[in-house]
């Protein structure tokens, strides 16, 4: 797995941002749910498992 979903968090314009580490380019990337469609296509598989997960806060901070 290339991509390790650090956390989410509830940002001040009422959008949840999504933390994510991109393992092969030892990077931290920032992504709002409704960016997931724009995204590569390996993020984007990684993400959808989660989705449910994310809108609903389970991994905010």
């Amino acid at each position: 797995m290339n991509y390790i979903l650090k956390h989410t968090q509830l940002e001040d314009d009422g959008h949840r941002s999504i933390h994510i580490h991109d393992v092969k380019k030892d990077q931290t990337l920032i992504y709002y749910p409704e960016e997931i469609s724009h995204v590569d296509r390996q993020l984007q598989e990684f993400l959808f498992t989660k989705l449910k997960g994310i809108n609903e806060g389970d991994y905010d901070t």
